[in-house]
């Protein structure tokens, strides 16, 4: 398992973050390892070593931040933060999917087949993480994923959600 120090290290080494993001972000993770110590960080150690930041179009992004995993790049719409939206819950939500990143996907939404769930699931959990002081820009998301939840179990969720795997779900409710 990779330790917060060996992260700690791999962010120092990026070279496209300031040094606030970087003590931004060290926070959220060393919060989100106190709390889920089980999960692996070493694909979170790889990517921020090149991870980029970027301001990004409204146009190019729906809502106000999405990390692409291709690209390693998380995309803010500076026109979609205001002041009601929780910059360290948008954080947290980007951290996460960074922590599930692989190929290109995140958590369990490998070719898009669980994309409101997977954004309900990765909200719900940066909710318990870090809270959201606004309205959710997921709120239908969020609901519907805390019902799914209810019907396949919240233990099927995280570990699809951590280990990439969306057939956990389908054999749940097949």
């Amino acid at each position: 398992m990779v330790g917060l120090d060996e992260i700690k290290t791999s962010l120092d080494s990026n070279p496209y973050l300031t040094n606030d993001i970087k003590d931004s972000f060290m926070e959220l993770i060393s919060l989100f390892n106190s709390k889920f110590q089980d999960v692996n960080l070493a694909t979170l150690n790889e990517r921020i070593k090149t991870l980029k930041v970027i301001r990004g179009s409204k146009y190019l992004i729906k809502n106000s931040s999405n990390y692409d995993p291709v690209s390693n790049e998380i995309l803010i719409s500076m026109t979609k933060i205001t002041d009601d939206i929780d910059c360290k819950h948008i954080l947290m939500r980007e951290l996460l999917n960074i922590i599930t990143a692989k190929d290109n996907y995140t958590g369990f939404n490998k070719d898009r087949a669980f994309e409101a769930l997977n954004i309900g699931y990765t909200e719900i959990l940066a909710n318990y993480l870090v809270g959201n002081l606004y309205e959710s820009e997921y709120e239908d998301e969020i609901i519907a994923t805390n019902m799914i939840a209810e019907i396949i179990g919240k233990d099927t969720l995280y570990n699809a959600y951590f280990n990439n795997d969306a057939s956990l779900i389908m054999s749940t409710v097949c």
